[in-house]
């Protein structure tokens, strides 16, 4: 088997030679698996995304689909990435924030309408979970809910920090008064996540 970088050098030469086929390609088209499965000979892990739009240049997103381990090689492929007029290439998708709606396995998602509880560890304090409720939970399959959920975050916290900030995730139905219980606006999460570290964090005295 080719090492890691012929694959990622064989793939970049496949791309160069077929970009014109990437030009307002969707993922119901036939060639969207042809080219899953080269992005696939790189790393199993991978997968891409693609802008909807070349204004200024198309994105092309790598993502190791919340994979740590396949975080190095996506940076590295994009590292690699040919400079190729039009395009832009991204590694992990970046933080969009949580104002959009999705829909997922038919069921329509919209992150402004959910609400988060933070959940820590005794036994590991630093580690952080949410608690993601989610309206007319009762009325969905919970593991495809979870699912759901788990698409929003990457897509509003943005890759990196959807997998390496959140140690646990869970759906719950959402509270009559979900503020009194505790719960914040799912937009609010980033803000959130942010401030915990810089409380996490080490002062300067603990440092000297």
């Amino acid at each position: 088997m080719a090492d890691e970088k012929d694959r990622i050098e064989e793939f970049w030469a496949w791309f160069a030679t077929r970009k014109l086929e990437f030009s307002g390609l969707r993922p119901d088209e036939p060639f969207w698996d042809v080219a899953l499965e080269q992005i696939k000979k790189v790393d199993e892990h991978l997968w891409f995304e693609l802008s909807r739009d070349s204004h200024p240049a198309r994105e092309f997103i790598v993502t190791a689909q919340g994979h740590v381990s396949a975080f190095p090689i996506v940076e590295k492929l994009v590292g690699l990435a040919p400079h190729l007029d039009g395009w832009a290439f991204f590694a992990l998708k970046p933080p969009q924030g949580f104002q959009f709606t999705t829909t997922y396995e038919g069921t329509r998602f919209d992150p402004r309408e959910m609400w988060y509880l933070p959940l820590e560890s005794k036994s590991h304090p630093r580690d952080l979970g949410v608690r993601i409720a989610v309206p007319g939970l009762d009325r969905m399959d919970e593991t495809t809910a979870h699912s759901a959920v788990l698409v929003i975050l990457d897509t509003g916290l943005g890759e990196r920090s959807a997998a390496l900030d959140l140690q646990h995730t869970e759906v719950t139905e959402l509270p009559s008064n979900p503020e009194s219980e505790g719960y914040s606006e799912l937009p609010e999460l980033a803000e959130y996540i942010e401030w915990r570290k810089k409380r996490l964090a080490p002062s300067s005295e603990q440092l000297m």
